[in-house]
């Protein structure tokens, strides 16, 4: 069966100097005069509405010890800080230079750093977090592309490590399998959460890139979003990423007996339909940058799912 292996490692060690040409929704509405801030209900940075949104869905004032895997320029975490600064993170990250970043966001901090990629991390790590965190970086974890369903007939024998891994999931977690046609599967993202999910850590936040991403009936003739069910390829500088299927996700999640809560990110990232914003929606951009800027973050908002986990 050919089949490609998408793998970023090399990029983020190596060749990663910015993070200007991925504008994650986090970096998007980190300054404070960002035009994307007046869109919003209350005009705040990403962590904050975070941070306040999970207060409804477990007890933040009682985490203290938080792992965050692949922290960007530590906005989330300091984000978070300015909320409960009993938390003591630990930031992971398999690129110096983002972790340069990091420790300059949490400097005065009590924090640790490590360097790693976290499939390699040692489970016993884990042991003692309150909370993991994986925010718009999942897409960057390996992922095996141009699967065929021939994979699930039995008299397809093989010697491959990567397609035996995923027969081994689909039978472990049983997947919904795919048909017809040829299929991506997030094999990193799914290793990674088994890992936190093994470890026992009690809380759990997932966002990303969503390949089954929906937009509200009502909205949708104003948002355009083609989700296609399986992971979808996003053309990054110097490396691809795939969006994620959160469903597979969250049946990890269920057999290591985890509660979820799923949705977008516009539930926590509520934005004013003004008639300006409107407009802007209808021309879908076409009339200035800002506008064009505008229009990419609100889709982005129903593009983009998070999952919320807690161990029962």
């Amino acid at each position: 069966m050919d089949y490609e292996l998408n793998r970023t490692e090399a990029y983020h060690v190596n060749q990663l100097s910015t993070l200007g040409w991925e504008l994650t929704v986090c970096n998007a509405l980190y300054p404070p005069r960002t035009p994307l801030r007046k869109l919003l209900e209350r005009d705040d940075s990403y962590g904050h509405l975070l941070y306040d949104y999970l207060c409804r869905l477990m007890p933040m004032a009682d985490i203290k010890e938080v792992l965050e895997v692949g922290g960007g320029y530590g906005y989330l975490m300091r984000d978070f800080l300015d909320r409960n600064r009993s938390l003591r993170p630990c930031m992971l990250d398999i690129s110096p230079f983002l972790l340069e970043r990091q420790k300059e966001s949490l400097e005065g901090h009590e924090a640790t750093f490590r360097r790693e990629n976290f499939l390699e991390t040692d489970p016993a790590l884990l042991a003692g977090f309150d909370m993991a965190i994986l925010n718009e970086n999942l897409g960057d974890f390996p992922t095996l592309i141009n699967l065929s369903p021939e994979l699930f007939q039995p008299s397809t024998p093989t010697d491959d490590s990567n397609l035996r891994r995923v027969f081994d999931f689909f039978e472990r977690y049983n997947f919904e399998r795919p048909e017809s046609g040829l299929f991506n599967f997030n094999i990193g993202a799914i290793e990674a959460l088994e890992k936190i999910c093994a470890s026992g850590i009690p809380y759990v936040y997932l966002g990303e890139h969503s390949c089954e991403a929906a937009v509200p009936e009502h909205l949708q003739p104003m948002i355009h979003v083609d989700s296609q069910g399986t992971p979808e390829r996003i053309a990054l500088k110097g490396h691809d990423e795939y969006s994620i299927k959160m469903s597979y996700l969250e049946k990890v999640a269920h057999t290591f007996h985890y509660t979820s809560t799923r949705g977008s990110f516009a539930d926590f990232i509520p934005i004013t339909f003004t008639d300006r914003l409107w407009f802007i929606l209808r021309s879908q951009g076409r009339y200035g940058d800002e506008d064009e800027m505008i229009c990419q973050f609100v889709e982005d908002l129903y593009k983009y799912e998070y999952l919320v986990l807690t161990r029962q």
